[in-house]
């Protein structure tokens, strides 16, 4: 209001000097800066209001208007005038408040931007990584205060300073090929090197580059942080070392716990050792008991025939009993000489059933169930027998009256670790399982033990289970215990399969001359170490009327055989003393005299014999009598007996 009023008088005050004050409220054009002014400053409405005062004040003092000009005409061609001066400065006023606020909206936003702009340099002049943008010509177009203190330089030197002078050697090559391929990928890259800080210390830094695009989406450069990761790297190369510190120790602790082991087997080992002795010197102690009883006896009563022969019984039956424990041994070991077989199982099951269910008696039931009738191993048929023979005797004992055992045959297919070093594959599966008070898995983890029983004394010896083992073992099987207490017990015998012979050809052969046995009277050249066996045998021989020349080791038996005596045959214990065995001299004795038989004789020949090809002789089992020798040399000295040549 203030700003119409004085530019209304003004105007009237300019009139007044310039016309008369007799003249100043007249019609004028001086009004029209007033309008102007009162609608720039105070507004459209105080210009419109100025200029109804001014028609007002104008209509009461008209000045003489032109000639030919009517006072009405006057007065709209002023009022006319005077809206199109309120409607221009009302516009030129909204122009100008609009520009007032463009130029306010543009300072705050450049204030906005000096303050953000601040506030982001401040925030990465803070950071302790190195940051920077750079151009698409790689050059810096900002760089932070961690950046430019690395390199001890200024902010502007900064910004163009060229990273290679500051590379370790080893990594400028390598950094060079991986930063271009970087660049050219306009992908995230990452570079890790060493780089030489302004102390002179070489520095491992990482860093990491991301594209970044305009507004139109155009590439316009890479954004970087680098960080120093050098104790990281150290940290690494400590928990390297540390890591093969620890696994050099723990080797090392490998090492004494295979030890320990080691020396813990063999601590039982020799416990089983102690233990296998002491039975076998308990039972042999009872079997010599006997057999020395019964010759004191013959010796003190030479005149009583009866007794003589019940005495010879009991020796004979303890010797039997010795021999059959020795087989145990040595199956348990497996070291006896199996005589192996292609057999039926199922036909070997079929014709012990009834030798079975005697031995079972009438009150535990017993079933055999072969189904396996097409399926053939190589087993020792008198071995296997045994064996079926002592789960089931074992099966009876741990039975109740009234429980029942099951003997059964199937073809199987063995998962990897399912029987104890077997491969994995089909196999004929004999079980036997029995309704018995069953075990505890401390008493099957020991059950293979030699002399290990449940039995009250008197009742077993503990090596039935130990003759399973060794002879599935031998036989290239396994053995598997399965049992809990009170839920029976379950032994199955796994035994590699065997293919099935072809058809035998039924040609007939010619016939041929019939030849007579050989008779006795034959020059036998026999090699024993033990005198006391030597004796024995070579009675033996001379009472099936041949006769003998004795030698006690293999190079004796060599003199003999050079000096060019007649012989017919050379029978020889396996293990000798003087570094010579048995199959060593029988190789020696073919190469002077290739037509010469021979038959190898021992209890007992561990690895001696090696494989079949490198000893073909018979094998002359200990201890045998008069019989199974005479048979042994009858055979041996037969025609259709090809000796090997040398």
């Amino acid at each position: 209001m203030a700003i119409a009023v004085v530019s209304m008088a003004a105007a009237i005050l300019a009139r007044g000097v310039f016309l008369g004050f007799s003249n100043a409220s007249g019609l004028s054009a001086t009004y029209f800066p007033a309008f102007i002014v009162a609608t720039l400053y105070a507004g459209p409405g105080w210009g419109w209001a100025t200029l109804a005062a001014s028609l007002l004040l104008g209509n009461s003092s008209i000045v003489t208007p032109p000639h030919g000009t009517s006072r009405e005409a006057l007065l709209f061609v002023y009022g006319l005038s005077g809206v199109a001066t309120v409607l221009v400065a009302a516009a030129l006023r909204e122009s100008l408040l609009r520009m007032d606020e463009a130029q306010a909206a543009e300072a705050k936003i450049r204030a906005e931007l000096t303050e953000s702009e601040a506030r982001f340099r401040s925030l990465a002049d803070s950071a302790p990584a190195l940051m920077w943008v750079s151009h698409t010509t790689g050059v810096r177009e900002f760089a932070n205060r961690a950046y430019v203190d690395y390199l001890g330089t200024s902010f502007e030197a900064a910004l163009v300073f060229d990273w290679r002078d500051r590379l370790h050697p080893e990594d400028v090559e390598r950094i060079l090929a991986e930063q271009v391929a970087g660049e050219a990928s306009r992908e995230t890259f990452v570079l890790e090197a060493r780089y030489r800080r302004t102390d002179d210390e070489y520095r491992w830094i990482r860093s990491i580059s991301q594209p970044r695009f305009g507004p139109d989406e155009a590439f316009a450069g890479f954004i970087g942080m680098g960080y120093d990761v050098t104790d990281a790297k150290r940290a690494e190369a400590d928990l390297k070392r540390i890591n093969d510190l620890l696994s050099e120790r723990v080797q090392a602790a490998l090492a004494e716990r295979d030890l320990a082991e080691a020396a813990l087997r063999r601590a039982q080992k020799l416990e089983a050792v102690g233990q296998l002795t002491g039975g076998v010197a308990h039972d042999f102690n009872n079997l010599l008991t006997v057999i020395i009883g019964a010759i004191d006896l013959m010796q003190r009563h030479p005149q009583d025939a009866a007794r003589r022969e019940r005495m010879i019984e009991a020796a004979l039956g303890a010797a039997r009993r010795g021999e059959r424990l020795n087989q145990q041994l040595l199956a348990f070991s497996r070291r006896q000489a199996l005589k192996p077989e292609l057999s039926r199982v199922d036909d070997l099951l079929a014709e012990s059933e009834s030798l079975l269910h005697r031995a079972v008696g009438e009150a535990v039931a017993l079933s055999v169930t072969p189904a396996a009738p097409d399926a053939l191993a190589n087993v020792d048929p008198s071995q296997f027998e045994a064996a079926i023979m002592n789960l089931v005797v074992n099966a009876r004992d741990a039975t109740p009256a009234g429980g029942t055992i099951r003997v059964e045959s199937f073809r199987c297919a063995l998962a990897a670790g399912e029987a104890e070093d077997l491969a994995p594959g089909d196999y004929l599966c004999v079980a036997v399982h029995d309704t018995g008070e069953g075990m505890d898995a401390e008493v099957v983890g020991r059950v293979f033990e030699p002399f290990f029983t449940t039995k009250e004394p008197g009742r077993g010896t503990g090596l039935g289970l130990s003759q399973v083992y060794g002879f599935a073992r031998q036989s290239g099987g396994a053995v598997v215990i399965e049992s809990a207490p009170g839920q029976g017990c379950s032994v199955r015998i796994y035994l590699p399969l065997a293919a099935v012979p072809a058809a035998p050809d039924l040609t007939p052969e010619p016939a041929t001359e019939a030849v007579e046995p050989p008779g006795p009277g034959r020059r036998i050249l026999l090699v024993e170490d033990d005198v006391t066996v030597g004796d024995v045998v070579e009675a033996m021989l001379i009472d099936l009327g041949h006769a003998v020349l004795r030698a006690a080791s293999a190079p004796e038996a060599l003199v003999i055989l050079k000096r060019g005596e007649p012989i017919d045959l050379m029978l020889t214990d396996v293990i000798m003393p003087g570094g010579k065995t048995g199959v060593d001299l029988a190789h020696e004795a073919v190469a002077l005299r290739p037509a010469l038989p021979v038959i190898l004789s021992s209890g007992y020949t561990g690895d001696t014999l090696g494989p079949a090809s490198a000893a073909p002789w018979p094998l002359l089992r200990k201890p045998y009598n008069a019989e199974v020798l005479g048979a042994a040399v009858d055979a041996a000295m037969a025609p259709t007996f090809l000796p090997p040549q040398a």
